[in-house]
């Protein structure tokens, strides 16, 4: 018995001791502007100990020794190490990557400190992405990244961006960068959670891309997952919903207006008083309606020394402005990293996703500019439906549809599977020498089912109903070795990688179609109604493979971290080019000057930091690029006749793009101010070219026969206002100027024209040597005529004429759709648990055509007009700047300045107002913290351009080498407009 009580004393007094023996440290870890920051590591350095903060930056950590040193570190931010010394309470801030020369940006196959970079590369942190409602990561950059410009094509839901860094290289090859994901190569990052987003990298030069060769001319995207980080696990709730509106709504005829203009057009009473009495339905309202948006997420991390883990389920729906327009994505992620031994550590990124959409016409469609389009040109004189039941169509001299046939007579019902999986090993072989392997696959499975309605819609009815179905699969492997070898002494510091990499696609496609189907079964589902259809096509196959085979370097070198030097060399070998033309190496230097750290400059106390750098690099681009252009290829019917399909030079290679940057990154005022400017000179050869062929089966031919460059000037300001205890301010603002000409194009041809078509008028869009990319090219307008009320031109002799006085050689260049510059500013106000974010983005000095205009004011049938025809011409001596009703050949619409208007904006892009909630309150329930906000994105936009929206292009974000698209930018064509969102979410953190 006495044994026991002495052990039991003895187990006692050693849980004294022990609780004696440590202490626990509380504190809050803050951002410059004084918010607190979670998910910040806390770490007992050189020990197993460690936490991460909570939502509102708070934490707790116990130490057993008071000369203990704490570690704070977080991605984007510089690590800050601080003695423990006795005391029990520190508040750390900590100091973003702007101004942290200490701070860790990700490059390619690796990582390194800001202030060693020698590249112009950009950075978005997982902050930016923070209680925005967006749905493609690519929407981040938009605004935050100078030189970098995001259009929205449409503004449906789950619609394609359009990416360009450093402007347009390419006329028939891809234009959008790189993106690569946890180390995995691709082109399509719409499957991505941005709430999965730690941090973005956009590297823009040559010298920090050409690690990526081939691919990497159109800059690169760099993209990091969220990780484990040691210590005490937290779950994270996210929440938000919200509605969408349209912005604007533009002003079409009344029924009684367009009665005044049907029977003036067409000299009799088409509209009677008894239709205008009937029937006045403004058709904008029956199509806009107000969608929603709603997004959910849980995500559990945390780990211990050996393992760390990461692993989130989300969901997001969105429903259009335009019913049934919609889409929903699910999605699941695993990070995991485990260190096996003192030398191996074994990681894996997962991630699985499924995308629905519901897609609606829009821009140029069957009904000439889609469902919006259609929502301006039915006259409101038109009821919704006939007598039988199915929707009438514009009016009795047409056969459209109404915006009701086109949206509920027909859909297009997609979805998307994702699989994306990377497997590493590191292996530490010798001090300094690390071997990592990589094998990753990106599995890709897609089914569309598309069907028109046989009573509901004209083509429907034309075709007694018709339905497709499109399948595909696509399955895409990359296996990447690299070792990577550091060595510092003294002031000496240098690294070398070398790596090999091989990556494979098998994509494979099936079609099947059908029609002539009884109006009886127009409801059952898609597989009832193709079993039904009395007319079905034999199905089609496509497949294609491709393969890229890489070897690649990197040196890097400096001297007591002042004087820089980085080398770069990729050799790629790609299967989409002809023997012989597959192999090409692009090679790139640059080096830094950290004139801070020279002595003459110790007592200057005003620069905190001042850097100069600059690059020369080469890249390539085959993106867009079929995997047989290369090859003569031969199409065979079903009866056996042949015909020539395809037909390409052996000699067509990839484009190959030079660039030359000068840069300077400096910080004042103890870096409450820094700045950044780069300037760049870019030069595309090989430029790929669909040449047009005259007399003969093929129309065209895909070549390397044009030349390109790129000239411009970046910015970066970023300034910390005020920072006081309870208030903060800070400024994030940058500014981009590029300029685009075309150098040549397919030898002696002057120019092509085949570009943004306009529905029975022709092309908007030439290319031509000297001029730059979405260059447009119609007749110049000079007012009406007071004595005839015709629409007149200036011809190439200066004379005013009409239109039959015209021919095709007095068309000229009269505007560009690329912008003079874009920019974007941030501004972030806190006050004690207050956070108020505005975010601007603009766009300056490019136009865009208004095809909606060409088809509201065109007066020339009986579709509905804009109210802007109210002030027509309608006799003699009447003086106007809208010619009268058209009559015969007069063609008032031609493409020309008349419909050609600014298209530069402000638009306030995002404001959000959030509230951390009192964390003595939250621990009470259970929660470690959580705060709430509001948000409101495209509030308010300043802009002369009179179409709904400046933002949006109907044309521009085509990567199909089939046409050259990427030549027409900056035509509205019936695009779905941007929506006006508001929306409430909560974040919790558990």
């Amino acid at each position: 018995m006495k044994q026991k009580i002495l052990l039991l004393t003895a187990f006692f007094m050693m849980l004294c001791l022990v609780s004696i023996g440590q202490t626990t440290i509380k504190g809050v870890v803050k951002d410059s502007s004084g918010n607190g920051i979670a998910g910040v590591s806390v770490q007992v350095k050189g020990t197993a100990v460690g936490t991460v903060t909570t939502s509102n930056g708070e934490y707790s950590i116990a130490v057993k020794d008071s000369r203990a040193v704490l570690e704070f570190s977080f991605i984007g931010y510089g690590t800050q190490t601080i003695l423990v010394n006795g005391r029990n309470d520190f508040s750390v801030t900590l100091l973003p990557a702007t101004g942290e020369m200490d701070a860790v940006v990700v490059v390619g196959y690796g990582s390194q400190k800001k202030k060693d970079l020698t590249g112009s590369v950009a950075v978005v942190s997982a902050a930016d992405l923070a209680n925005r409602p967006l749905v493609n990561a690519g929407e981040a950059l938009q605004g935050k990244a100078a030189g970098v410009q995001v259009t929205s094509v449409s503004g449906k839901p789950g619609a394609g961006l359009s990416i360009r860094v450093r402007g347009s290289s390419s006329i028939s090859a891809g234009n959008d960068p790189l993106y690569v994901v946890d180390g995995i190569p691709m082109t399509d990052i719409s499957a991505y959670n941005p709430n999965d987003i730690e941090s973005i990298s956009i590297l823009k030069d040559a010298a920090s891309a050409a690690i990526y060769g081939t691919r990497a001319a159109n800059g690169v995207v760099v993209i990091t997952t969220k990780k484990g980080k040691n210590g005490q696990s937290r779950v994270d709730l996210t929440s938000y919903y919200g509605t969408s509106t349209t912005t604007k709504k533009l002003h079409v005829l009344n029924a009684k207006q367009y009665q005044d203009y049907a029977n003036e057009l067409y000299q009799s009473t088409i509209v009677t008083d008894a239709m205008v009495a009937a029937t006045d339905i403004n058709w904008q309202d029956e199509v806009f309606k107000t969608g929603n948006q709603q997004n959910y997420q849980v995500a559990v991390s945390g780990g211990s020394e050996k393992t760390q883990h990461y692993l989130s389920l989300g969901y997001m729906d969105q429903t259009g402005m335009v019913k049934p327009a919609s889409f929903n994505r699910m999605n699941a992620r695993l990070n995991l990293s485990t260190k096996v031994s003192k030398w191996l550590t074994l990681n894996t990124s997962t991630l699985a996703s499924r995308n629905r959409s519901n897609d609606v016409t829009d821009n140029a469609g069957v009904a000439r500019g889609g469902v919006v389009l259609s929502a301006l040109a039915t006259p409101s004189t038109v009821p919704y439906y006939q007598a039988n039941g199915q929707y009438i169509g514009q009016n009795p001299q047409t056969g459209w549809e109404n915006p009701l046939g086109a949206i509920k007579g027909q859909y297009s019902k997609t979805v998307n599977d994702r699989f994306v999986s990377n497997l590493g090993a590191d292996a530490t072989l010798l001090k300094g020498l690390v071997f990592q392997s990589r094998f990753g696959i990106d599995y890709k499975s897609n089914e569309n089912h598309y069907y028109r309605d046989p009573v509901a819609t004209q083509q429907g009815r034309t075709d007694q109903g018709s339905l497709n179905e499109t399948t595909s699969r696509e399955w895409v492997w990359l296996s990447e070795q690299t070792l990577n070898y550091t060595k510092n002494w003294n002031s000496h510091h240098f690294s070398a990688l070398a790596g090999w990499s091989a990556q494979d696609s098998h994509f494979d496609q099936t079609y099947i179609s059908a029609s002539r189907i009884d109006s009886q079964y127009r409801y059952e589902d898609w597989n009832r109604l193709f079993a039904r259809a009395k007319v079905k096509s034999a199905p089609s196959k496509t497949i294609d493979e491709w393969g890229l085979m890489s070897y690649f370097g990197r040196v890097t070198y400096d001297y007591a971290g002042k004087y820089l030097f980085q080398a770069n060399m990729r050799v790629d070998k790609s299967s989409k080019f002809a023997p012989g033309n597959r192999t090409a190496a692009f090679p790139s230097f640059s080096a830094g000057w950290r004139i801070s750290e020279e002595n003459f400059m110790k007592n200057v106390r005003v620069v905190s930091d001042l850097k100069l750098r600059a690059s020369w690099g080469k890249n390539g681009n085959q993106e867009g690029v079929g995997s047989y252009e290369y090859l003569n290829l031969n199409n065979f019917t079903s009866t056996g006749d042949q015909s020539v399909g395809t037909i390409a030079p052996l000699s067509l290679t990839w484009e190959k793009t030079t660039q030359t940057n000068v840069g300077i990154d400096a910080a004042f005022l103890n870096k409450r101010l820094t700045f950044t400017a780069d300037f760049y000179v870019k030069r595309t050869n090989d430029v790929l070219v669909r040449v047009p062929l005259s007399g003969q089966i093929v129309s065209s031919v895909l070549m390397n026969s044009g030349s390109m460059r790129n000239i411009g000037e970046e910015f970066v300001i970023s300034s910390k206002n005020i920072l006081k205890k309870d208030f903060s301010w800070t400024t994030d603002f940058n500014i981009a100027f590029n300029q685009n000409k075309v150098l040549a194009i397919a030898g002696d041809i002057g120019n092509l024209t085949a570009f943004g078509a306009i529905y029975d008028k022709g092309n908007a869009i030439s290319l031509s040597k000297g001029y730059g990319l979405g260059q447009f090219f119609g007749y110049q307008a000079a007012g009406v005529d007071p004595a005839t009320g015709k629409q007149l031109y200036v011809n190439k002799n200066g004379e005013q004429v009409d239109y039959s006085g015209l021919v095709p050689s007095d068309r000229k260049f009269i505007g560009s759709a690329l912008p003079t510059f874009t920019y974007g500013m941030t501004n972030t106000f806190s006050y004690k648990n207050f956070d108020l974010s505005v975010f601007l983005q603009g766009s300056q000095g490019n136009k865009i055509y208004n095809g909606v205009r060409s088809e509201t004011e065109s007066m020339k049938d009986s579709r509905n007009q804009s109210t802007a025809v109210l002030r027509r011409w309608r006799k003699a001596g009447d003086i106007t700047d809208i010619p009268g009703v058209e009559r015969a050949s007069d063609n008032n619409s031609a493409i020309s300045t008349r419909f050609l208007e600014n298209g530069s904006y402000l638009r306030f892009k995002t404001i959000t107002l959030s509230y951390r909630l009192d964390q003595k309150l939250m621990s009470k329930i259970g929660f470690k913290g959580a705060s709430v906000y509001i948000s409101g994105q495209n509030l308010f936009t300043i802009t002369k351009y009179t179409g709904f929206d400046p933002e949006v292009s109907s044309y521009g974000s085509s990567n199909n080498s089939q046409d050259n698209r990427n030549v027409s930018l900056g035509i509205d064509y019936g695009a779905y407009p941007q929506a006006k969102i508001f929306l409430a979410g909560i974040n919790v953190n558990l």
